[in-house]
């Protein structure tokens, strides 16, 4: 009996590549989604929307996107470095690991900078500049590693 996603596997272990790909990494997503709703919040909150609630949700994902993003970056790493060196597949996931380490650091710095305004809900411009830049990060490093090599498919073989 063949398994749907087998043959990846097969292919996989003939490259002597993993046959788990970064697109397929749910915690990933769930940083990013995260991450995403952190600086919607806050710049809700930047637009005098609702200011203490949604300063707060802005908070609370923004964290939520800094604690998933700490495994997220370990086993990308790990994963990264078990793809052959020079390949075209490493440089692509080692572009969304820095996408996603220097995302990080910004989002890091966005939550120290709108600590104060969290709580009162009067957020600053610079805190909030700061986590869009973060996000531009997370969408430059999608743009960056998502291209994928050419016939190199998502869908395992039928």
């Amino acid at each position: 009996m063949d398994s749907p996603g087998r043959a990846r596997w097969v292919e996989a272990a003939l490259e002597n590549q993993p046959a788990v790909e970064p697109e397929d990494a749910p915690l990933a997503s769930a940083a990013v989604a995260a991450f995403t709703l952190g600086v919607a919040g806050t710049m809700a909150a930047w637009a005098g929307i609702a200011q203490v609630e949604t300063a707060a949700l802005g908070f609370l994902a923004l964290v939520t996107g800094l604690v998933l993003a700490v495994p997220t970056l370990a086993t990308d790493f790990l994963g990264c470095s078990r793809i052959p060196p020079g390949s075209e597949r490493r440089r692509h996931a080692a572009a969304r690991w820095v996408a996603m380490a220097a995302a990080a650091a910004l989002f890091l710095v966005a939550a120290a900078l709108l600590d104060d305004g969290y709580r009162s809900g009067n957020v600053s411009g610079s805190g909030a500049g700061v986590a869009v830049g973060g996000e531009l990060v997370l969408l430059l490093g999608a743009a960056l590693g998502g291209s994928r090599p050419r016939g190199v498919s998502r869908r395992p073989a039928p």
